[in-house]
């Protein structure tokens, strides 16, 4: 890939759903309904640049109604210089 690896990830929900339709994160335990102008953000890499497990996620069957989402990735070309900065030194 031209852009490198994700490095973060942005949902945008641009509909409601009647049913279903949530985003999980099997890992985290965690169901994120999908619920119009809402967003999820989460991180595709850990500084390491080692995969963030917990970012694996799936896209539950919508049961009634229509699911409309727009993803804007982030990738780690183009970044490389403002990836390092931390709250602290160590970072």
């Amino acid at each position: 890939m031209a852009n490198g690896q994700r490095i973060v990830t942005f949902l945008f929900y641009l509909s409601d759903v009647e049913a279903g339709g949530a985003t999980v994160f099997p890992r985290l335990n965690l169901a994120v309904p999908a619920v119009k102008n809402s967003a999820v953000m989460f991180h595709d890499l850990k500084k390491s640049l080692d995969f963030e497990e917990d970012s694996q996620h799936a896209g539950c069957p919508v049961l009634m109604g229509s699911k409309w989402i727009a993803n804007k990735w982030i990738h780690a070309h183009g970044n490389e210089f403002r990836w390092p900065c931390g709250l602290t030194p160590e970072e």
